[in-house]
């Protein structure tokens, strides 16, 4: 079992379950030598991860409790500002994002952000049930009940009859086909509204393609071993796909980077000086003054600067913040360009 210095003692305990869940996994039958090995190294790396979740889970509830409480008192001029400056600076940055939260939000934001609170109830109550169960000692010995089980199998077959005694099963069938649906709807939305993005990518890969191969057969066929020459023609599609979804992408992001730092300096500006006539600071109407149109173009200006200069990448530490929506991003542009 691999050593876990940074770990509590009951983090370590569970770390150690895990690891035997992952080996009871591997000594299945039918399971592929290379699937043993994979689990077996999965081990050590789902232990920190669970520690992780663990620890953080508290402070990131915390942090999404505040922030909509916030969000909840904020006028709403203030969040059409605040949604303004996301477009103005981020519009690029994340096109697909922001288009599929619009497309959520306008299909039925509600019922996904319901079949998530769902499924986030029954992730809680299996983390206290298994919580609960780690403690058991009904035998009064003094030694804890999970710990003295005979195998490997015999705790991973004690942990499944935990999770299905635990979860709510119709509320959880429901809830990812909700989620489901939901995907397929804003996906088929995403393919409309960038279909002419998705035509170039296709495009430039199909066209690249032939010369690709051409070039690149020879050397690949020359680096890799006989045994796996067969994966040569899928690495050069993939390579081909990838360049043409980057190229076109580009492309689009770039218009999109125009357009959103118009469209998003000029709705903060304007927002921005409705809600200070509302507070009372300033007595100035957007129809009695070019104020709104000078902040507003002036941000637009900005923004703009802001994410092309960058070449789309962000700086520290905006792009550790915002990873898991980078990450978002990147799966929606893939899934966007290449699901059918």
């Amino acid at each position: 079992m691999a050593e876990h210095r940074s770990l509590t003692a009951s983090q370590k305990r569970e770390a150690a379950r895990v690891e035997r869940i992952c080996n009871a996994l591997a000594e299945r039958e039918g399971v592929p030598p290379w699937t043993k090995s994979l689990l077996v190294q999965l081990g050590p790396l789902l232990t920190t991860l669970l520690a992780f979740i663990d620890a953080s889970t508290p402070v990131v509830m915390s942090a999404i409790a505040a922030a909509v409480a916030i969000w909840n008192t904020l006028p709403k001029q203030a969040i059409t500002a605040l949604y303004g400056l996301v477009l103005c600076f981020f519009g690029g940055h994340y096109t697909v994002t922001l288009a599929a939260v619009e497309a959520f939000r306008v299909s039925g934001g509600e019922r996904v952000t319901q079949c998530i609170r769902d499924i986030w109830t029954d992730i809680t109550n299996v983390r206290i049930a298994n919580a609960a169960d780690n403690k058991k000692d009904d035998d009064h010995d003094g030694k804890l009940d999970v710990d003295q089980l005979s195998s490997d199998k015999a705790l991973l077959s004690r942990k499944i009859g935990l999770v299905l005694r635990t979860v709510d099963p119709d509320r959880v069938i429901q809830a990812l086909g909700g989620l489901a649906q939901a995907f397929a709807g804003v996906l088929a939305t995403l393919k409309v509204q960038f279909a002419r993005t998705v035509a170039l990518a296709v495009s430039i890969s199909d066209n690249l393609r032939k010369p690709a191969g051409v070039l690149l057969t020879p050397v690949l066929a020359a680096l890799i071993p006989p045994e796996y020459h067969h994966w040569v023609s899928p690495i050069i599609s993939i390579a081909c796909k990838v360049v043409g979804m980057w190229v076109a992408w580009l492309l689009a992001r770039i218009i999109a980077t125009c357009h959103a730092s118009m469209i998003g300096g000029l709705m903060a500006a304007r927002a921005a000086m409705g809600l200070a006539n509302q507070m009372g600071w300033v007595k100035v109407t957007v129809e009695d003054s070019m104020l709104d149109e000078a902040a507003g173009w002036t941000l637009c200006v900005i923004g703009a600067y802001f994410q092309l200069s960058s070449g789309f990448s962000l700086p520290f530490p905006l792009n550790v913040v915002l990873l898991p929506v980078s990450m978002v991003e990147w799966f929606l542009t893939w899934a966007v360009t290449w699901f059918d």
